[in-house]
């Protein structure tokens, strides 16, 4: 028997087509590696320490503020609690300079995470004075700026 002449015989394929799927995935592919490049949180860049002068400079400017804080608010053109709110600015500021720690918009919960001790229990401390119901005395603001320059001050 002959075989029929209206069946042929199954067809190459050309080289073209596996190429352009093969490119496609390679595409693909690349493409997923930049989506989830450019998704991820940064890295904790390394933060260069300060020069000592410059080290030196930045705490006298620092404890100068400190004093100009609560020298305001012993003669009363502070309250005491913007007091507080301002000490907790200079400190996180200083801190945030001399460091690279975010400290200017870290939480106490954040700075015992990730912060030294020292800086969160001062921050700590400062809460009730800054958002307590009652208005804290202005003696509190000794106490406050005492604890502030030890921070500053003890910073290395």
């Amino acid at each position: 028997m002959d075989a029929d002449p209206s069946f042929l015989p199954p067809g190459s394929y050309g080289i073209v087509w596996p190429l352009l799927g093969g490119l496609l995935l390679l595409l693909l592919l690349v493409w997923a590696g930049v989506v989830w490049l450019m998704t991820r949180p940064p890295q904790d860049e390394s933060h260069a320490p300060l020069p000592p002068s410059a080290l030196v400079k930045l705490r006298g400017e620092t404890l100068a503020q400190i004093d100009e804080v609560e020298r305001s608010v012993r003669e009363g053109e502070r309250t005491a609690r913007a007091g507080h709110h301002e000490l907790s600015k200079v400190v996180r500021r200083f801190v945030a300079e001399v460091s690279g720690l975010d400290a200017e918009k870290m939480t106490a919960r954040d700075l015992r995470k990730r912060g030294p001790e020292h800086l969160a229990r001062l921050i700590a401390a400062y809460y009730p004075s800054q958002f307590g119901a009652a208005e804290s005395a202005p003696p509190s603001i000794a106490k406050a700026a005492s604890a502030a320059r030890e921070v500053v001050g003890g910073w290395s």
